[in-house]
C-alpha cells in the first residue's frame, strides 16, 4: 500500500485503542517465531540441542525395556525424532508467549504507571498500523520493545519514524544508552535497528542484544 510517512502521526497510546494495539503486537509477535526459520534457529541451538537429544535418549531407554531390542528401540526412536523436536519447540514457543502475557494484556496500564516509559502508535487514515514501546530500566537507560508495523505499512517509513520518535524522547529524557533485545529470528529488524545506529553488544542465540549510546544535545528539527 503506498502511503507518505508524513501523514502518519506518531503518538502515546489511548487506553481505548489497547485491544487494537494489542492485536498488532500479538500478531507480529507470532508471525516472527512461528516460522520454519524459527524452527531452524532452535535446533541449531547448543542448549535446546542437547534438550532434545536428552528427551530422545529417555525414550530409547524405555522403547530398549519394553522391546528388548536395539534395532526397535533405535527404529522407534528415529521415527519420534521428529515429533519430539517439533513438541519442544512448541512448549518454547508457548513459554515465549506466556511470559509476556500479563504486558500483553495490559498495554496501557502497564507503561503508563511506570515512570520514564511511554507506549507509542503510528496512525494512519484513524488506523493504528505500528507500535513502540519504551521501557525505562534505569535513569540512564532504556529498551525499545513491541516495535511492530502491518505487513501492508512496512517498507514506507513508518518503523523509523517510531525509531525516530523513541530516540528524541530519549534525548530529551536523559536517557545515555538505549538498547534492545532481537533474536535470529528477526532478519528484517536487525536490519532496520543497525541502519538507525545500533551495534550489536552481545550474542547469545537465539537472543541478539543491541545498543546505541546517545550524546545528549538537543535534536534539531
Amino acid at each position: 500500500m503506498e502511503i507518505d510517512a508524513k501523514n502518519v502521526t506518531i503518538r502515546e497510546l489511548r487506553q481505548e485503542e489497547e485491544s487494537e494495539a494489542r492485536d498488532i503486537v500479538v500478531s507480529a509477535f507470532y508471525r516472527e517465531i512461528v516460522t520454519v526459520r524459527t524452527a531452524r534457529v532452535l535446533l541449531t541451538t547448543r542448549a535446546f540441542f542437547w534438550q532434545v537429544y536428552g528427551v530422545l535418549g529417555f525414550l530409547m531407554t524405555i522403547f530398549y525395556a519394553v522391546s528388548n531390542s536395539a534395532f526397535v528401540s533405535v527404529f522407534l526412536t528415529a521415527i519420534s525424532s521428529l515429533p519430539v523436536s517439533w513438541g519442544m519447540i512448541y512448549i518454547v514457543l508457548r513459554l515465549s508467549v506466556h511470559g509476556v502475557r500479563m504486558e500483553l494484556n495490559h498495554l496501557y496500564s502497564w507503561y503508563s504507571a511506570k515512570a520514564g516509559s511511554r507506549f507509542w502508535v503510528a496512525v494512519y487514515g484513524g488506523k493504528i498500523i505500528g507500535t513502540a514501546a519504551l521501557d525505562r530500566t534505569s535513569d540512564t537507560e532504556a529498551e525499545l520493545k513491541r516495535m511492530s508495523v502491518l505487513a501492508e505499512y512496512r517498507r514506507r517509513g513508518v518503523a523509523t519514524r517510531l525509531m525516530k520518535r523513541f530516540e528524541e524522547f530519549c534525548r530529551s529524557d536523559g536517557v545515555k544508552k538505549m538498547f534492545l533485545i532481537t533474536s535470529d529470528f528477526s532478519q528484517h529488524g536487525e536490519r532496520l535497528y543497525e541502519k538507525s545506529g545500533f551495534v550489536v553488544t552481545n550474542t547469545t542465540s537465539p537472543n541478539i542484544r543491541m545498543e546505541k549510546l546517545l550524546l545528549l544535545q538537543s535534536i534539531q528539527p
